[in-house]
């Protein structure tokens, strides 16, 4: 009897992660997507939001890192509301904020500074989240991440 209650319960929990891999490849691809309703309604039911996915062998990113690449700021405060790692580091050690200063968006990289990230997280090569908007050449990005700093 206890062998039964115990591959009941084995097969139960294997049931269980397996569904929660497929919520969070589904959540990867409608990051990808910018699909704003399908991104709510999967956290909401249950995926990981720093479930790591590797597109390439070794190189590692999150959900939030995906958005903020993709510039979608309200997939991005999804995230965070359902607790996704905002310093996160890529392959790279590139943080979100990165990614979006890179990106030139003004509002996501307000967003992200707003929910705690990390102005002074530097990547492999020693890159701020300001280096990486002076390379995007956005002046507003820049004005702001160097007023952030200063305060």
């Amino acid at each position: 009897m206890k062998k039964i209650i115990f591959f009941c319960l084995l097969f139960v929990s294997l049931a269980y992660v397996s569904a929660a891999q497929d919520k969070s490849k589904e959540l990867y691809t409608a990051v990808l997507k910018n699909n704003t309703t399908a991104v709510e309604t999967l956290l909401k039911a249950g995926a990981d939001p720093n479930h790591i996915i590797e597109i390439v062998p070794g190189f590692p990113t999150s959900y939030l890192i995906a958005a903020a690449t993709n510039n979608n700021v309200a997939i991005v405060k999804s995230l965070l509301q359902h607790k996704a790692k905002i310093n996160w580091r890529d392959a790279f050690q590139a943080t979100a904020l990165h990614h979006a200063a890179g990106k030139g968006s003004k509002e996501l990289v307000e967003l992200l500074l707003a929910s705690g990230a990390d102005l002074q997280a530097k990547d492999e090569d020693g890159n701020t989240a300001l280096t990486s908007a002076k390379a995007s050449g956005n002046k507003d990005v820049v004005t702001l991440l160097e007023l952030k700093a200063k305060s």
